[in-house]
């Protein structure tokens, strides 16, 4: 009896009358990227149970699990922060938001009888800062010409924009309430610096009250790594990777890289594939980190990257490329360069290898023989590179010899050619000058010529019809012919 009045008693007092429940906001809640959100939220349950797990989710990704023996798990940006406790406080905070936070958000509660999830979830909206500071810039490809421009919008309330140095000493720049600008030569001097673009009068309301801290989002000094495939140094055809190292990552950030001056894309690495000559040379990589109120601009120290390319290679006559016989020659191999080294020497002659492997190829006395066209050839462990051929002549005498096999052939034959042609001409007048003196001594019988007389040019002579020329006799008798006869 006792007992059944004791029970009517606490039913009547409210005791033991908690049930299963979960208490959220009724309307949705919204946030600023960049600042902070708390969703205020409890929980209950009957007497007598244990809660021995907690969990938030957003849609299906669970973000915060609490368990009696395990401590408190955060979401891979530590962002979100479970306020309450295992007994009826289930609040979340989320700091800073991001764009990608929105969502549904639901609490769920275990006992050791059973898993109790709210019938219903707060909805939160996150939209853009008026008072984040954004970056545009503006340049002129080859010199250091343009500006980097800072930015909010209008809707956020401040006093203006100012940029700053590493000694946070303002930096007297064309400014207004909503846009400062900064002249890209400003920014080449502060070169391994980080440089502040900062909201004056805004103030971090998730934050304690008090002088406000420098942001965590705030970068530390850059440097550019070159990452190369093999040891040694970057020849051409090489491929070459420029990373921009920090010693911190933010989740709004941009990078830039500037090569001798002038723009690259990229983000925090660039790659670079069949180096050639012209990406050798200074390269130096920004990062803009975007924040609430203020914005940092970290400039790194400028890096060289030389790229090696196979040196030109000359063969040098001392004192010339035109000797006579006899007297001496010094062929030297000369590079454009000296930034190769252990290099190692080869001698061709007319495309044969000599066995000569010195930067000098000397020559006490010059023969003949010792003509035609010369290269060199320069190695090591990165590889060769041919001189082009030299060609040799020699002096003998009066006469130039060309050394070279084709040279000497074309001379040789057109010595021959003219010594044929002048044989043939040669004989050509012997003859006939023969055959006019036999013409002319058969048709004079050995007659002297008057020297009163006159000259005849032709060899055939004009002759005469006599008006009876005998003849010798035949076995009939003599006669005579007529002149008509003989002379037609």
């Amino acid at each position: 009896m006792e007992a059944l009045l004791l029970l009517a008693l606490s039913i009547l007092t409210g005791a033991g009358c908690r049930d299963w429940g979960v208490t959220l906001p009724a309307g949705p809640v919204a946030g600023w990227s960049g600042s902070c959100v708390t969703i205020p939220c409890s929980y209950t349950y009957p007497e007598g149970q244990l809660v021995r797990a907690v969990t938030w989710s957003r849609d299906t990704e669970r973000i915060v699990w609490l368990t009696a023996t395990a401590r408190q798990g955060y979401d891979r940006a530590n962002r979100a922060q479970f306020l309450g406790d295992l007994q009826h406080n289930c609040t979340l905070s989320l700091n800073p938001l991001v764009l990608g936070d929105g969502g549904a958000y639901s609490f769920e509660f275990q006992t050791q009888s059973q898993t109790w999830r709210s019938p219903r979830a707060v909805c939160l909206t996150v939209s853009e800062h008026p008072c984040r500071v954004q970056h545009s810039m503006s340049r002129t490809p080859g010199v250091l010409s343009g500006s980097m421009d800072c930015s909010i919008s209008k809707r956020c309330s401040s006093s203006g924009l100012y940029w700053y140095d590493r000694a946070s000493t303002q930096i007297l720049q064309e400014t207004g309430k909503s846009k400062s600008k900064l002249s890209m030569r400003v920014i080449w001097q502060h070169r391994g610096a980080v440089l502040e673009c900062r909201v004056w009068g805004y103030r971090n309301r998730c934050l304690p009250k008090g002088p406000q801290p420098p942001a965590t989002g705030q970068p530390h000094h850059l440097k550019v790594l070159v990452d190369t495939d093999g040891p040694g140094p970057i020849r051409e055809g090489d491929s070459f990777t420029l990373r921009c190292v920090g010693d911190s990552e933010s989740l709004d950030q941009v990078y830039f890289w500037i090569h001798d001056y002038e723009d690259l894309p990229g983000s925090s690495s660039v790659q670079i594939q069949g180096a050639t000559l012209s990406h050798g040379g200074n390269y130096t990589c920004m990062k803009w980190v975007s924040d609430i109120g203020r914005a940092y601009l970290a400039i790194s120290p400028t890096t060289y990257v030389a790229i090696l390319a196979p040196p030109v290679v000359h063969v040098v006559a001392t004192p010339g490329p035109h000797r006579s016989t006899g007297e001496p020659l010094s062929l030297t191999c000369q590079l454009d360069t000296r930034a190769y080294g252990g290099l190692g020497f080869s001698w061709y002659k007319d495309g044969k290898r000599l066995g000569w492997a010195q930067a000098e190829l000397a020559f006490p006395g010059l023969q003949v023989a010792d003509g035609g066209e010369y290269q060199c050839e320069v190695h090591n462990t990165l590889g060769k590179s041919t001189s082009l051929p030299l060609t040799i002549t020699v002096v003998y005498g009066s006469d130039w010899y060309q050394l070279s096999p084709g040279l000497m052939a074309g001379f040789g034959a057109g010595i021959l050619l003219l010594f044929l042609l002048s044989n043939l001409g040669v004989y050509c007048l012997a003859r006939r000058i023969r055959q006019r003196k036999e013409l002319g001594g058969s048709l004079q019988g050995g007659s002297r010529e008057d020297p009163s007389a006159p000259q005849r040019d032709s060899l055939y002579e004009e002759i005469p019809c006599a008006e009876e020329i005998p003849c010798p006799l035949d076995d009939d008798g003599d006669y005579y012919n007529s002149p008509k006869d003989y002379c037609n």
